[in-house]
C-alpha cells in the first residue's frame, strides 16, 4: 500500500532515486522504474503533509524543487500521472500554501524563499506552459483573481523563472482581463438569462478585484523587471510588451468602483512611456518600412494596431503620459509607414492619439497635421464618411479622445464630423449592422472585441493556424456592438440606444465615449472623469454651458456607474456564457463530462538495477524530519497546515494609500490627514507636482510624517491578530 515506503532505509531510497535517474537517461521507463518512482514520491508526500509551521517553507520549498525537477526530466505519461496523483494528495497543503505566502512575503520579505517559483513550475511541468490558462490560475486560486494576480506578477518579476512560464504568465492576464476566464461551473438547468446574471455578478466582482490586484502586486513594475530581463532578445520583449499592453488597454476600458485608483496609479509609473511603450513602437517600425504590402494580415500591423489602442486608452486617462507622446517623432514616424494612412482604423487612431496629446504644442505639428489631412483627403469619399461617423455618431463604442485640445479638434474637424444624414438613413444602417451581426462568420471574435477590448492576440512568431482568419480588415464592421439582449435593472434607466447599440445616458456628454467613471455636475450633466479633469485644467467651466466650474464642484455617480458596469458587464457575459443570447435560439444541451482516466496497478517489486551514472543528480535533502517522515497507517489523514494569515486584498481601507489604494509598507500622514505609501507620493510629486492628490491643494514631501502606529497596525492585521 502507499504506506510500504516506511519499510525502506535511508540508503535504500537514495538507491531508488538515483535508479530512476539512470532510467531517463535511456528512455526506459518500465515497471520497476515506475515502483520507485512512487515510493519516492510517497515520501515526499509524506514530508509535505508532516510539516505546518511557518519555519518549514525550505521544507517546502526543496519539497516542490525536487517534484518540478522530476515533472521536467522524466518522460511519459506513467509519470505526470503519477505526479499529478502526488499533487491531488497534497492539494489541500498547496492551496493554503499558495493562499498566504503572498502575506508572508509583505510582513517578512524574502520569508518563502522561491517556493512560489517551484509551486508554480510543478504545474507547468505536468500541464506544459502552452495549456495552461487564465481560467486554470483561477481554479488554482479557488477563483481568488487577486491571488492569480500575485502569482503572475511573481513570475514576472522571478528573474529564474522561463521564458516559457512568463510569457505564459503575461497570457493568463490578459486572459484575466475577459469574461471567459471566470470559472462559473457547471450550468444550472434554466434560462439564458439565469445564467447570464449570474456570470455577471461574479464578473462584478471579478473586476474590482483584477484592478486591485493589479495595483496591489505591482503588475506594472513586475512587466518592466521582465522587459528588462530579456531586451537582448526582441521576440521575447515582443511577446511581453504586447501582454502588458493589453492588459492595461483593457484594465482601463471597465467601468469599476477602482477606476480612479487604477488610473493615478498609473499616473505614478509614467516613465513606462519612455523606457517601454515608445522604444517598442520604433523597434517593430523598420520591418514595416521594409515592407511595401504590410497589411492586416501581417504580424507587425496587428501589434502596432494594438500598441496605438492603447496609447488612445492611456493618453486620454492619464494626462502624464501626454508630454512624451506629443514630443517624439512618434506619431510622424508611424505615419510614414507604407500604406497606412489608407487604413480607415489606423487613421483614426492616430488623429485620436494626436488629439490626446494636443499634437499643437507639440515640434512635429506641421508634419503632423499635413500628413493626416493629405490621409484622410486620399481616401474614398465612402472611407471619408465611415470615418467620420466612427470618431462621430459612432463614439460611444470607440476609443475615447479628449475635447480638451481645443484647437486641434479644429484642425481636424473634417474627420471629426458626422456626414449628414436622415433619420430614415441611419435606421437603414442600424438595421443593415443587425443582420451584417447575424451573418457574421467571426460573431465569437466580435463579442470578446466589445466596448474596444483586445483578444490576446499574435504573439511574435505566431502563426495563423489553419482555417483561422487574420483580423479583418477596415471592410467590415468588427468592432460593432451585437444587438441588445434582454437585460434587467440598467437598460430601464440608461436611455434608448444609438446606431451602435450604446444606450445615450451611458455616454459622457463631452467626449462621446461610453464613461467608466462617471461624475454629475451641480445642475445634473454628466461626464467621464478623466474627460471633466482634462477639461477643466484647462478652461475651469463646463464644457456644455460654459458656467465657473471646479472638480470639487462634481460628485461621482454611483448609481449611474452601476448602471453602465451592469450593462457592460452583462453584455460580456453574455458573449462568454450564452453567445446564443444575441441571436435567441433554443439551449444547448450540455455534454456530459469525460469520465476519469484509470491507472493501471503498480507492477510487483523487483531486484533494482545500478548504474553509474544518473541524470536527477543526488536526491535533495527534504531537512528537518530525520531522515524519514513519521510512519503513516494505510490511508493518510491530512494533517491540518497550521499557518494562520490574512489576505493582503482584505486589509481595511484605512490600511490603503489614498492614492491607488494599495495596502501601505511605509505609511507616510500628510499635513491634510492622510495616509499615503511614501514610495507611490514621492512618484506622485516627481509626476504631478507638489499638490496633494486628494485636495489638490500645495503640498511637499517635507510636510508629510511616517507614522509607525499604522505600520504596526497593518502588520498585526495580516499576521491574524487583529
Amino acid at each position: 500500500g502507499r504506506g510500504c515506503h516506511t519499510e525502506l532505509s535511508q540508503p535504500e531510497l537514495l538507491e531508488r532515486w538515483h535508479a530512476v535517474g539512470v532510467a531517463t537517461c535511456s528512455g526506459n521507463i518500465d515497471a520497476i522504474t515506475l515502483e520507485s518512482l512512487r515510493l519516492i514520491f510517497n515520501y515526499v508526500e509524506a514530508v509535505v503533509i508532516s510539516c505546518g509551521a511557518p519555519d518549514s517553507f525550505d521544507v517546502y520549498e526543496v519539497s516542490f524543487e525536487a517534484l518540478t525537477k522530476m515533472g521536467y526530466v522524466l518522460p511519459g505519461l506513467e509519470c505526470k500521472h503519477l505526479l499529478m496523483q502526488l499533487l491531488e494528495h497534497v492539494h489541500e497543503v498547496y492551496d493554503v500554501l499558495l493562499s498566504c505566502v503572498e502575506t508572508y512575503e509583505w510582513v517578512q520579505p524574502g520569508a518563502t524563499g522561491q517556493l512560489r517559483l517551484w509551486m508554480l513550475q510543478v504545474i507547468f511541468a505536468c500541464f506544459g506552459s502552452k495549456t495552461i490558462s487564465g481560467r486554470d490560475l483561477m481554479e488554482l486560486t479557488d477563483n481568488d483573481v487577486s491571488g492569480a494576480v500575485s502569482l503572475i506578477s511573481f513570475i514576472l518579476r522571478c528573474e529564474q523563472a522561463r521564458f516559457e512560464m512568463q510569457s505564459a504568465a503575461g497570457r493568463c492576464l490578459v486572459e484575466l482581463t475577459a469574461a471567459d476566464c471566470v470559472f462559473l461551473g457547471k450550468v444550472d438547468e434554466g434560462t439564458n438569462t439565469e445564467a447570464i446574471a449570474k456570470l455577471t455578478g461574479m464578473f462584478n466582482k471579478h473586476v474590482n478585484g483584477l484592478i486591485k490586484g493589479l495595483i496591489q502586486f505591482e503588475v506594472v513594475e513586475a512587466f518592466g523587471r521582465c522587459i528588462c530581463q530579456h531586451q537582448m532578445s526582441h521576440s521575447n520583449t515582443d511577446i511581453v510588451v504586447k501582454h502588458f499592453l493589453t492588459t492595461i488597454h483593457n484594465s482601463l476600458l471597465y467601468c469599476s468602483e477602482n477606476q480612479k485608483k487604477l488610473r493615478q496609479h498609473l499616473a505614478t509609473q509614467s516613465t513606462i512611456v519612455q523606457d517601454i511603450m515608445i522604444p517598442y513602437v520604433h523597434n517593430i517600425l523598420p520591418a514595416m518600412y521594409d515592407n511595401p504590402s504590410c497589411g492586416p494580415s501581417n504580424l507587425e500591423f496587428i501589434n502596432l494596431r494594438s500598441v496605438l489602442q492603447t496609447f488612445v486608452v492611456v493618453t486620454f486617462n492619464i494626462n502624464v503620459f501626454r508630454p512624451q507622446l506629443r514630443d517624439s517623432d512618434l506619431i510622424s514616424r508611424v505615419c510614414d509607414v507604407p500604406d497606412i494612412l489608407n487604413h480607415v482604423s489606423m487613421l483614426e487612431l492616430l488623429i485620436k492619439l494626436a488629439i490626446n496629446v494636443d499634437f499643437t504644442k507639440g515640434p512635429y505639428f506641421d508634419q503632423i497635421l499635413a500628413t493626416l489631412t493629405a490621409g484622410f483627403n486620399g481616401l474614398p469619399l465612402e472611407s471619408q464618411q465611415r470615418l467620420q461617423r466612427r470618431i462621430g455618431s459612432e463614439q460611444g463604442m470607440r476609443l475615447p479622445f479628449a475635447r480638451s485640445s481645443v484647437q486641434a479638434c479644429e484642425l481636424l474637424a473634417f474627420a471629426l464630423t458626422a456626414p449628414v444624414e436622415t433619420p430614415e438613413m441611419t435606421d437603414a444602417r442600424k438595421a443593415q449592422k443587425k443582420s451584417n451581426w447575424k451573418r457574421a462568420r467571426n460573431k465569437n471574435k466580435k463579442r470578446k472585441r466589445m466596448f474596444g477590448m483586445q483578444t490576446k492576440g499574435f504573439n511574435v512568431g505566431d502563426e495563423l493556424e489553419p482555417g483561422e482568419e487574420a483580423d479583418e480588415d477596415d471592410n467590415s464592421e468588427d468592432d460593432d456592438m451585437p444587438p441588445l439582449i434582454p437585460a434587467e435593472n440598467w437598460e430601464g434607466s440608461l436611455g434608448m440606444t444609438d446606431e451602435s447599440f450604446v444606450p445615450s445616458m451611458a455616454k459622457c456628454q463631452l467626449s462621446g465615449g461610453i464613461m467608466h467613471d462617471p461624475v454629475k455636475t451641480p445642475d445634473g450633466f454628466l461626464f467621464e472623469r478623466a474627460a471633466l479633469e482634462d477639461w477643466l485644467q484647462h478652461h475651469g467651466s463646463n464644457p456644455l454651458t460654459g458656467a465657473p466650474l471646479s472638480m470639487a464642484e462634481c460628485m461621482p455617480d454611483t448609481q449611474v456607474a452601476s448602471f453602465i458596469q451592469g450593462y457592460q458587464l452583462q453584455m460580456l457575459s453574455a458573449g462568454a456564457i450564452a453567445p446564443e443570447a444575441f441571436e435567441e435560439p433554443a439551449q444547448p444541451d450540455i455534454a456530459p463530462p469525460l469520465p476519469p482516466a484509470v491507472m493501471p496497478a503498480p507492477a510487483p517489486l523487483q531486484p533494482l538495477p545500478t548504474s553509474p551514472t544518473s541524470l536527477l543528480g543526488d536526491l535533495p535533502s527534504l531537512g528537518g524530519l530525520g531522515g524519514f517522515p513519521p510512519e503513516a497507517p494505510e490511508k493518510k489523514k491530512k494533517g491540518k497546515i497550521r499557518i494562520e494569515s490574512r489576505s493582503v486584498v482584505d486589509c481595511p481601507e484605512d490600511m490603503r494609500c489614498a492614492i491607488d489604494g494599495k495596502v501601505m509598507t511605509a505609511p507616510t500622514r500628510s499635513k491634510y490627514g492622510h495616509y499615503f505609501e511614501k514610495k507611490t507620493l514621492d512618484r506622485w510629486f516627481t509626476n504631478c507636482g507638489s499638490i496633494c492628490p486628494i485636495t489638490s491643494q500645495p503640498l511637499r514631501m517635507e510636510e508629510c510624517e511616517p507614522d509607525t502606529e499604522m505600520k504596526k497596525r497593518i502588520i498585526k492585521f495580516l499576521k491574524g491578530q487583529a
